[in-house]
């Protein structure tokens, strides 16, 4: 599926860290996903395999940190962002 009919606002290419659900104190790092931030209440994040992508939605509330946050197709960083 393209990501475009998830959404077609900006799309960031960040590091996404969660709350690991089997785990509670636990943490899940993802790094150099592409982002969007929405819909209201979620993070969407592309997972690429070796043979397809996989897109995933997150709960703003799992969510721990989003860091390196650069627009897809862009080298700077967003402002704010490290």
């Amino acid at each position: 599926m393209d990501v475009t009919t998830v959404n077609d606002r900006h799309l960031y290419r960040a590091t996404v860290v969660v709350r690991d659900p089997h785990d509670p104190t636990g943490q899940v790092q993802m790094p150099a996903r592409v982002v969007r931030f929405g819909p209201p209440g979620w993070l969407t994040v592309i997972h690429s395999a070796a043979s397809a992508e996989m897109i995933a939605m997150y709960p703003t509330d799992r969510v721990v940190e989003v860091s390196e946050l650069r627009e897809v197709g862009s080298d700077d960083p967003v402002d704010g962002a490290g």
